[in-house]
C-alpha cells in the first residue's frame, strides 16, 4: 500500500471517529450520567397536528409558561421570533416545576439551582388589574411517538378538561429528556 492510501485510510478513519464522537457522547452523558438528573412533573395539553415530514407526534402546550413580574420594562430584547435566555426552576413537594425567575445571563443562575433554556419570551405589560408578565416556550414542546399510537392518544384526550402530566428529566448541565406522559 502506498503512503498516500496510508494517509488518505487514517484521515477517513479520523474523520469517522469525529462525525460519530458527538451523538455517541451524547447518548453515553443521557444513559450513564455523573450526577443524577432531577425529574420534574409539568402539567401539559395535547393536540396531534399531522405532518408528514416529522412524523407523528403529540405537540405539548407545556404549563407554566408565564411568570408574574415587577419589572417595568422588559429585560429581553424584543425579536420576531421572542428572545432566549434561562428558566430558573425548582421542585415543588408534589414534584411539578416552579419558576422562580428568567436570567438572560447563564453566569446568573447560582450553583445547584435548575436552569433549563427557554425560547419565545414575550414581556406583557399589565393592563388594569394584570400584573406583567414574561410569557415564554419551553423546549420540551413534542412528544414522538408510534404512528399509530398518536392518532388515538388524540381522540382519547380530545374530551379532557384537565391536563396531563409531563414528566422530564433535567441534568445538571442544562440537557433534558422527556421520561414519559402521564394521563
Amino acid at each position: 500500500m502506498s503512503k498516500r492510501k496510508i494517509w488518505l485510510s487514517g484521515l477517513y478513519t479520523l474523520a469517522l471517529v469525529l462525525i460519530l464522537w458527538y451523538p455517541v457522547g451524547k447518548i453515553l452523558r443521557f444513559e450513564f450520567p455523573a450526577v443524577k438528573p432531577v425529574e420534574l412533573k409539568f402539567k401539559a395539553t395535547v393536540y396531534d397536528p399531522y405532518d408528514p415530514m416529522r412524523g407523528r407526534y403529540v405537540r405539548l402546550t407545556v404549563l407554566p409558561d408565564r411568570i408574574e413580574t415587577a419589572d417595568k420594562k422588559s429585560r429581553f430584547a424584543y425579536s420576531p421570533g421572542g428572545d432566549k435566555g434561562y428558566a430558573v426552576i425548582e421542585k415543588t413537594p408534589s414534584g411539578f416545576a416552579k419558576v422562580l425567575r428568567l436570567e438572560k445571563d447563564p453566569s446568573k443562575i447560582g450553583k445547584g439551582e435548575i436552569a433549563v433554556k427557554v425560547k419565545g419570551i414575550y414581556y406583557n405589560y399589565g393592563w388594569k388589574k394584570t400584573p406583567a408578565a414574561y410569557r415564554f416556550t419551553w423546549p420540551f414542546d413534542r412528544f414522538y411517538l408510534n404512528e399509530l399510537k398518536a392518532p388515538e392518544l388524540e381522540a382519547e384526550l380530545r374530551n379532557r378538561r384537565h391536563p396531563v402530566v409531563l414528566k422530564v428529566r433535567i441534568f445538571p448541565s442544562g440537557d433534558y429528556a422527556v421520561a414519559g406522559l402521564e394521563k
